[in-house]
Order: C-alpha cells, then structure tokens, then sequence
C-alpha cells in the first residue's frame, strides 16, 4: 500500500485530482475513526478530515513528508484533532466554564498520539515495501534470500540446495539487500 501511496502522492503533487481522489476514498474511514478516538464526535472527526485533505490538496506542491505518506496524513489529522479540543477549551473559558487543571492535562495526556501507532503504520509500510521488492527479484536471487532470510539456513546449505557456490549465494543476498536498500529509499 505504501508504494501505491506513494505513486500516487507523486501524481498528486503534480494536481491529478483521480489519485487525490484515490488517497481519500482509500484513507477516509481509517482517519475518520482515528479522529474519532480523539474527539468523540462523528460529525466532527469527518470534519477535521475532510479540512486536512482540503488543506493537503491546497498545499501540495510544498508538502514532503519526512516518512510515509500514511504517516504524514494521520499525524496531520491528530494536530488537528488536538487544535480542535484546545479550540473547545478556549470557548469554554470565554463561557467562564472552566475545566480544572486536572481535567485539563487528562485530556492532554490521554490525546498525545500513540507513537507506537505511528511506528506500527510505517512498519507495515515498510513491509509492504519489502515484500514487493522481493518479488521484483530475478528468480535465482529471490530464491537464494528467500532461504537466507525467511528459512534461516545457512549460505552452505543454500549451496547445497540449490547446487550453487558459497559465494554466489553471497552475492544473491548482497544484491537482494541492495535492492531492497534502494527500495526503501526511494520510498522514504
């Protein structure tokens, strides 16, 4: 899905409004619910991201996120979400209904974003990644990193296995990392 996005976040950037589109109805519910944790309010967390794909789609040209895409936009619809209950706050106050300052930092504390949330997300991105890249592999290298990595045998018995020299299988799995290397930065 991260490559996906990110062919797509390049289209869009360049103002084709199909992959914007294709970014929305992909992303919409997952934020949605998202914001929902936040705010408690349905009508409000569509709100908050249907403005951050406005504000996104105005500002695309000057947008590049550090990490993945995913993570850029549900980090976006957070400070949103946290905009918006500091908002709430502040009318309050000018209503004179004051909440304590303990209710107060237990709102802050319980909206901080989950960064193991975020780390989850790139870390099924990066997998996703990973796994399309394998399959891009020649055959012959797949194969020999496919044992290496996911059966954990050994570079003699890869050798064996596959009738080959102990430094051909070097070589398949110095060439299947670089790829993936390459991979990966292109994507991030």
């Amino acid at each position: 899905m991260s490559l996906l996005l990110h062919n797509y976040w390049t289209k869009i950037k360049e103002g084709d409004e199909t992959s914007f589109k294709f970014l929305v109805i992909e992303l919409f519910s997952d934020l949605c619910n998202y914001a929902y944790q936040y705010t408690a309010d349905r009508f409000l967390s569509e709100e908050i991201v249907l403005d951050m794909f406005m504000k996104i789609w105005q500002n695309k040209e000057n947008i590049n996120p550090n990490k993945s895409i995913k993570a850029y936009i549900f980090q976006s619809v957070h400070n949103s979400c946290i905009n918006s209950l500091i908002q709430k706050k502040n009318k309050k106050n000018i209503n004179n209904v004051f909440l304590s300052n303990e209710s107060w930092t237990i709102i802050q504390e319980s909206t901080q974003i989950n960064s193991f949330l975020l780390e989850k997300l790139e870390a099924e991105d990066t997998e996703r990644i990973i796994k399309q890249i394998i399959l891009t592999l020649p055959t012959g290298c797949r194969e020999v990193f496919t044992l290496s990595r996911f059966e954990n045998r050994s570079n003699q018995e890869i050798a064996e296995i596959l009738n080959i020299s102990i430094s051909t299988v070097r070589t398949q799995i110095y060439r299947a990392l670089e790829e993936i290397r390459n991979g990966l930065l292109k994507n991030y």
